[in-house]
């Protein structure tokens, strides 16, 4: 492994946008179908139920989060609903599953969605049976990244140290909380993507694909 990783012990990844591309509109039917569980929950029209999940999302972190702290809706069972999607338009991902299986260590998955439905996008990407453990927003208490709770409770519960662990993700404000703690973050930009605030020096590293940045970093330390 190329030098400015030779420390890295522990690969952590985020699950949606980071291990498929936004071109699949899984996210997209996500956000459809939390919309529809809150419009049959509160029995009121598409856009207003739009504007409530929004509004749950920018305060909460989840729009879950809303429902259970001012609802008491049951988490497993809207996580069931919010995630019958079809994940048809995920494509099997031959090259990025060889690259996570050249990477030295542990390799996890840290991600606000649970593991039921973490295990299907895996599964239709190819990339099952890769990974140590999923720890879901279950086990993060439903307190959704970049809740710094969540991070030390994937450290403690993992026996993870950060300062030797790299957390690979989509969203750059839930790279914060990880390098406030040590570890090596790397942002999977998106084409047309802006910068969230201008203030990204939390940032280690800027990639545009997950696999074709394994590809040079294992690449290079073979040519070294």
């Amino acid at each position: 492994m190329h030098q400015t990783f030779s420390h890295i012990d522990t690969w952590i990844f985020d699950l949606d946008l980071t291990l498929y591309p936004p071109e699949a509109r899984i996210m997209a039917q996500v956000r459809d179908r939390i919309a529809l569980f809150v419009q049959d929950f509160f029995r009121i029209d598409a856009q207003e139920a739009h504007l409530i999940r929004h509004q749950y999302w920018k305060k909460y972190g989840t729009t879950l989060g809303g429902l259970m702290q001012e609802h008491d809706v049951e988490p497993h069972a809207y996580l069931d609903f919010v995630h019958d999607v079809d994940l048809s338009l995920l494509e099997p991902a031959p090259l990025l599953r060889t690259q996570i299986e050249g990477l030295p260590g542990r390799k996890l998955i840290f991600t606000n969605a649970d593991a039921p439905y973490a295990h299907r996008v895996l599964t239709a990407r190819g990339l099952d049976d890769l990974f140590e453990d999923i720890f879901d927003i279950h086990r993060m208490g439903h307190l959704p990244k970049p809740h710094p709770d969540s991070y030390i409770a994937l450290c403690a519960e993992l026996e993870i140290t950060a300062q030797t662990s790299l957390f690979v993700e989509d969203s750059p404000q839930n790279l914060i909380p990880a390098k406030a703690m040590g570890m090596k973050t790397i942002w999977v930009k998106h084409e047309g993507e802006a910068d969230s605030s201008g203030d990204l020096e939390h940032i280690d590293h800027e990639i545009a694909d997950v696999a074709d940045w394994l590809s040079s970093i294992q690449n290079l330390e073979r040519t070294l």
